[in-house]
């Protein structure tokens, strides 16, 4: 490449805007818009929106290429040998995968045409994902591959093994986030995979960077913390005034993010503020028990269960919340914190995340403390002095996260392997 020209970045994702569901896709559109304006990026998506266009960028969605082009690359056998992918303490048990892949135009057009961005066929998904994207990238010129997430580190492994070019990976989470530290599934073997055949590791915090240090066995020397930002698009705050103390918990329902926590929080809290009302802004495969928590406890008429909502509808909810609550178990970034903090809403969030690394003025404990958390919450409602400086320097916080300076770093870690 000549020093005139821009890199180019082969760049792997699986949430892209409007098609996105969690922090995933607005992390990655993020970050990729700033990095657009420095190196010209080739996405390449399982699902894509064509009426969405990013100056600097194309965007190929596989669920757009017709049958005509399918055949071109299919049927496609990937034979995989022992050393491609089975090696190492956590080898990759991925049915059929071991003895070649073969998958039709039919199936790979149904499976990326789904309404679901990861559904029940996931790991066929990803296994059509890999076959089509290492295909494609023979006829793309790049620099450097850089794979969000796990759904596309073997594709990423894959084109690096076939073009000899330097593969990024990107940690947006981690399955020792997701279920457990000791977990060894599929997920964490593809996620192993990732960790130990990748040239640099971009982290999304240094909580997420010292996870895959002591879980995954990633070299220290290769791995940087690259915190994500939000949209610095103005947000005008239309505060909505209630008679009542509101908390909001926002995002999914799952044991990641803590809502064992939040309900012990609340239970302790209530007796002590009569007028308080907690929404839960999401889905997840705990919900279930939290609404019978609540209603054991008597607590039915404290909380109010939104369901999963829009953006349109989380700026409404945000304007009449009084505090924002992430009592994260294991939470790699939290970008819903900082989106909180635009509305200057004070945060009380647990330790164990990496969002309290950039949003220093918000009140953290440890996701056990149930009586500190508690404590906080209650002084974040009662107290408006303290209620006014967290604001105040929030915003000065808020000043410094931002995805220009993400991109940076991330081009500094592009010049260094290309």
């Amino acid at each position: 490449m000549r020093h005139s020209e821009k890199l180019q970045v082969l760049t792997l994702g699986w949430e892209f805007p409007p098609l996105a569901t969690g922090g995933l896709g607005p992390a990655f559109y993020g970050l990729s818009k700033a990095l657009s304006t420095f190196v010209k990026l080739s996405i390449l998506l399982p699902r894509s929106e064509p009426s969405f266009k990013l100056q600097g960028a194309d965007i190929i969605g596989l669920n757009h290429l017709d049958s005509s082009e399918f055949s071109h690359f299919y049927p496609e056998v990937l034979e995989f040998t022992e050393d491609d992918w089975f090696q190492g303490p956590y080898p990759l048990h991925l049915p059929g995968w071991k003895h070649g892949l073969a998958i039709s135009p039919q199936e790979a057009l149904a499976l990326f045409n789904d309404q679901e961005v990861y559904g029940p066929n996931l790991m066929r998904k990803v296994q059509a994902y890999v076959a089509l994207c290492s295909k494609l990238a023979k006829s793309m010129q790049f620099d450097v591959i850089h794979a969000h997430d796990w759904l596309t580190y073997l594709a990423g492994i894959r084109i690096k093994a076939q073009s000899g070019k330097p593969l990024v990976i990107h940690v947006h989470s981690l399955e020792t986030d997701r279920v457990h530290p000791d977990v060894r599934n599929q997920v964490y073997q593809i996620e192993w995979q990732g960790i130990h055949r990748a040239d640099k590791i971009l982290a999304v915090s240094q909580f997420t960077r010292q996870s895959i240090i002591d879980h995954y066995q990633g070299n220290a020397s290769k791995i940087i913390a690259v915190h994500n930002a939000l949209d610095d698009s103005p947000v005008t705050v239309r505060k909505v005034r209630t008679d009542y103390k509101s908390i909001l918990f926002l995002g999914r329902v799952t044991h990641q993010k803590g809502p064992d926590t939040l309900f012990k929080v609340i239970q302790k809290l209530a007796p002590h503020v009569p007028n308080l009302k907690v929404f839960v802004a999401g889905v997840g495969d705990q919900l279930g028990h939290l609404k019978w928590q609540v209603e054991q406890a008597g607590l039915e008429e404290r909380f109010v269960f939104t369901g999963y909502i829009k953006k349109q509808q989380v700026h409404e909810i945000l304007a009449q919340s009084d505090a924002y609550f992430m009592p994260s178990v294991s939470e790699p970034f939290g970008l819903s914190a900082i989106e909180a903090a635009q509305f200057d809403i004070p945060c009380v969030i647990s330790k164990q995340s990496g969002v309290s690394e950039v949003l220093h003025n918000s009140l953290k404990a440890n996701f056990w403390d149930i009586d500190k958390l508690a404590n906080y919450l209650y002084a974040t409602l009662h107290y408006q002095g303290l209620r006014e400086t967290m604001v105040g320097l929030s915003r000065r916080d808020l000043r410094q996260i931002n995805w220009l300076q993400s991109a940076k770093q991330v081009i500094e870690v592009y010049k260094e392997l290309s």
